[in-house]
């Protein structure tokens, strides 16, 4: 059974602990808003499907992305962007950290983990092994609170591993996504 709170608990007292209350409620509320747009993006990039319906329900109208292989600057043309880089792999699978999000009113910093594996075009289905490639990275951006919810305003990508083979089409990577601490030979060359 239950008991009411009583003084020297921890319980909110009065008006002062009703608006606390309602201020850590709306706190994770936010939360949960910006950890369900990180999995719906990276579910997004699983699926395959990058329209205009994609794009709006991720990001803000004036998005900047940092990739690797690319950047782009804007919602016009962010489905076409994303479907270059992925159209390189036959499938994909994106596993992502718990995300991180500093709140700062209707602005959030926000990071988290990525593990990327790539199966090239044209490698068998399972159990047969694939031929891959994959990535170990760090998704770090800001969201911004919009009268839709929740939406990526900048997002980059900042490689630390990779193994297995990158496909021809991959000409050239931004050297500054890439995560050089540690390594003494990229240390000298910069």
């Amino acid at each position: 059974m239950s008991r009411p709170p009583t003084a020297g608990t921890d319980a909110p007292a009065g008006k002062a602990g009703e608006v606390a209350a309602a201020g850590e409620v709306a706190r994770l509320s936010d939360l949960a808003a910006l950890q369900r747009l990180v999995g719906r993006y990276l579910d997004g990039l699983d699926e395959g499907v990058f329209d205009d319906a994609w794009a709006g329900a991720l990001f803000t109208e004036d998005i900047e992305m940092t990739f690797p292989v690319g950047s782009h600057r804007g919602i016009a043309g962010v489905g076409a962007f994303t479907t270059e880089i992925m159209a390189r792999w036959g499938r994909t699978h994106h596993h992502g950290s718990q995300p991180r999000a500093d709140l700062d009113g209707d602005r959030a910093e926000v990071g988290w983990s990525l593990i990327a594996s790539h199966v090239h075009h044209g490698s068998p289905l399972p159990p047969a092994p694939s031929q891959y490639f994959q990535l170990g990275g760090r998704f770090a951006g800001a969201a911004r609170r919009t009268p839709d919810g929740w939406r990526f305003e900048r997002l980059r990508l900042r490689i630390v591993w990779t193994t297995g083979a990158v496909p021809a089409s991959v000409n050239g990577i931004n050297a500054t996504t890439l995560d050089t601490r540690g390594n003494t030979t990229a240390a000298k060359e910069n």
